[in-house]
């Protein structure tokens, strides 16, 4: 393995960039640039500062509220040069349900970087963000969070819009996945190493529908002994997935477990695979299901309002299988500051294994069936050897005395891969020159976002929702949203110069 010493910093007070929104705002109000010349300053925009310092790590923060404050790094790569975009990877750790944020990630970031060829490290930039159980990467904080940080990038330094990647192993695999299905617009493509497509929607109680993966391409790997998300089972999703025409490949390595040793392998054909998936936010052909309002928009399309009375279209299809949970857990928290002997215990989920056998906040694991548990890890190795249904014993130390406590793993259980407790509705769009061609289903209203290299704005624009001419007229750039529109993501490809708002007509 290749490793990095690069130099890390805080980045309070080391750099000054100039203020972009403040110089957009400028050119916005000056009444001498006309409506066309302002979107093609916006979008050729390049007044970008060279940083004082190349080929390090920069330690930012992420105010997310009053309380809570997110730590991230940015690798700047050693040959950027301020004048020409980009490309960047978002990636994304595991383990997202801790309580603090993963002390010495400094430590961390170097190694992931240290996996790519140098063609990578040299030339794109790198983000990684931090998460916990406040933040958790499908949570709308952890969402948020994210998407922030990228926007904190894209307003400071030239990256290229059209070429972010998102990537994860474990965790962060899952939450790829998740971005992949919900909110996928700032995205060219993902990535998920040994994630499990359906956590997200089960963590956050919200379905998601892998139809949606029409939209984005998607690589993924699994490993056939992994304990959490083995590839004998996560297969059976990714057929799923083609199976609703997602843009998938799919691939697995087998002997080994829940771990990255396939990196050396696999990222070299990550990376090259990258290199030919560029985002296509202009993709004439759009599928888009939601019930969430959060995730109610991929690219162009938005579903401002659904109509949950009515049935869905023969076309909507659920997309579901059942599977088989062998996953063995005691459901509980454990401490991850404590430095003593065994594995305390800082949470009980409810109805748990844990919570059956009366285990309590506080409590130190000591032993499992009577064999010594120094960490969690042994705590974890252990419990592989066990299958469900299996009974099960703790020692534990409460109040500085030995207690045995007893309990059993559940039965073997089948159970729907996604849960759809929500009605949904959905949109099928197809456009060529300036005409639309829009199916829906359960949808009430839906927007349309309009951008000059989509449409001819000298023609006008016609839309047919459900084989009715609904739409034919003149689109011009509205300024104000025009501007409003890029300041809030500093997108310079996905700049939206109006939209058209569409009641769909009911019999």
């Amino acid at each position: 393995m290749r490793y990095i010493l690069l130099l890390i910093l805080s980045c309070i007070s080391l750099l000054s960039f100039a203020d972009i929104s403040a110089d957009i705002q400028l050119l916005a109000n000056n009444i001498n640039i006309s409506n066309d010349s302002l979107y093609v300053l916006i979008s050729n925009w390049n007044e970008y500062e060279q940083p004082d310092s190349i080929g390090i790590f920069l330690q930012k923060e992420n105010a997310i509220n009053d309380t809570l404050i997110a730590p991230y790094f940015i690798h700047i790569p050693q040959n950027y040069d301020h004048t020409k975009p980009a490309r960047l990877l978002v990636y994304l750790h595991g383990g997202v349900g801790r309580k603090e944020f993963i002390e010495d990630f400094k430590e961390y970031v170097p190694q992931i970087t240290a996996l790519f060829p140098d063609e990578v490290t040299n030339n794109w930039f790198f983000l990684f963000p931090q998460g916990n159980q406040y933040t958790m990467w499908w949570e709308l904080a952890g969402m948020e969070n994210i998407k922030t940080q990228i926007k904190d990038l894209k307003e400071n330094y030239n990256i290229d819009d059209d070429n972010i990647y998102m990537t994860g192993f474990s965790d962060g695999g899952s939450a790829s996945f998740h971005f992949a299905l919900t909110d996928p617009s700032l995205f060219a493509a993902f990535y998920p190493l040994n994630g499990n497509i359906v956590v997200g929607s089960r963590v956050t109680g919200k379905p998601a529908y892998i139809a949606n993966l029409q939209n984005r391409h998607l690589r993924t790997v699994n490993t056939d002994e992994d304990g959490l998300y083995p590839s004998a089972d996560m297969r059976q999703l990714m057929k799923l997935s083609l199976q609703a025409e997602a843009d998938l490949l799919y691939k697995e390595y087998w002997e080994i477990g829940h771990s990255f040793d396939y990196a050396e392998e696999d990222i070299p054909i990550m990376v090259e695979d990258m290199k030919n998936h560029a985002r296509d936010i202009f993709g004439s052909e759009k599928y888009w299901e939601y019930s969430s309002p959060e995730f109610n928009r991929c690219d162009w399309l938005e579903i401002t309002v659904l109509d949950t009375l009515e049935s869905p279209k023969e076309w909507q299809k659920e997309y579901n299988i059942k599977m088989e949970n062998k996953r063995i857990q005691f459901g509980f928290y454990h401490d991850e500051t404590f430095a003593g002997t065994g594995v305390k215990v800082r949470g009980v989920n409810e109805a748990s294994t844990a919570d059956s056998m009366s285990l309590k906040i506080d409590d130190i694991v000591i032993k499992m069936d009577g064999k010594d548990v120094e960490n969690i890890e042994k705590l974890s190795k252990l419990k592989t050897f066990k299958k469900r249904g299996d009974t099960v014993s703790l020692t534990i130390l409460r109040e500085d005395k030995e207690v045995k406590l007893f309990g059993q793993f559940p039965e073997v259980e089948f159970k729907d891969a996604f849960s759809y407790d929500l009605p949904s509705g959905a949109v099928k769009v197809k456009y060529w020159g300036n005409h639309f061609e829009i199916e829906t289903s359960r949808v009430d209203e839906i927007t349309i976002y309009i951008h000059p290299d989509m449409v001819n704005l000298k023609n006008p624009v016609t839309v047919n929702i459900n084989d009715e001419e609904v739409f034919n007229e003149h689109i011009s750039i509205d300024r104000e949203f025009m501007v409003e529109n890029f300041l809030k993501n500093f997108d310079r490809k996905a700049l939206w110069v109006n939209r058209i708002v569409l009641m769909i007509e009911k019999d």
